[in-house]
């Protein structure tokens, strides 16, 4: 069975406490924690089995936060802020409407806000996943946002280097787009015409070469 408690008393340099779950007192240590987000503190709600230590002696199992102290601060904030800043201008610049400028963007990143809490929720339970690969289209089609926000929030595929490096790379993506867009896709142009001296290049090499092109023989049929 899975109870819930809170913590009572809990010694840092020590690495365990003391739940209190109806009244009854449970041994937890740091180490039976399945997600380690956050240190414990006195007054933090937690989810757990009772299990059995080495002297056969009750205890907490499994245990997790119910909140596992993820939250947004300031700082998180104004970095968001500032990462909207030419997103926003792109969108005004291309004269788009209210809708598309704000309410669809807010859809979409609710919409991811809602696929890592669910995730998350499938996490703890054990459940069948989304995969990461879902989470990071719904971020590069426009709700990056939202991931930002869950990230903090849920405390939600912060620990994964390799996650959180594709999930940056698509916010960078983001902002070169929209810069890009403000600057009349200056660098797309420049791209496209660069591509396309490389491919005239590469195609007068080609026909440089000793002998030049070859041609297959017309045979006469008649």
């Amino acid at each position: 069975m899975v109870y819930t408690g809170k913590i009572k008393l809990w010694h840092n340099d020590k690495g365990f406490g003391w739940l209190d779950a109806d009244g009854r007192k449970i041994f937890l240590h740091w180490r039976e924690f399945s997600e380690k987000h956050k240190r414990p503190e006195v007054g933090d709600v937690i989810r757990f089995e009772i299990g059995e230590d080495t002297k056969k002696r009750p205890c907490a199992v499994r245990a997790m936060h119910v909140n596992d102290g993820g939250r947004i601060r300031p700082a998180n904030i104004v970095v968001l802020i500032l990462l909207l800043f030419f997103p926003i201008c792109a969108l005004i610049d291309c004269g788009l409407n209210l809708y598309a400028v704000v309410i669809a963007p807010a859809l979409l990143s609710t919409y991811t806000y809602c696929a890592y809490a669910d995730d998350k929720r499938r996490a703890r339970q054990k459940g069948w996943r989304l995969s990461e690969q879902y989470l990071h289209v719904l971020e590069l089609i426009g709700g990056w946002p939202g991931a930002y926000i869950a990230q903090y929030r849920l405390r939600h595929k912060v620990s994964k280097p390799m996650y959180q490096w594709v999930f940056w790379a698509i916010v960078i993506l983001h902002q070169m787009v929209a810069y890009d867009c403000l600057l009349d896709w200056r660098w797309t142009k420049q791209m496209l015409a660069a591509g396309t001296e490389f491919s005239a290049r590469m195609g007068s090499m080609n026909d440089s070469q000793p002998g030049g092109p070859k041609y297959q023989p017309i045979h006469d049929v008649n």
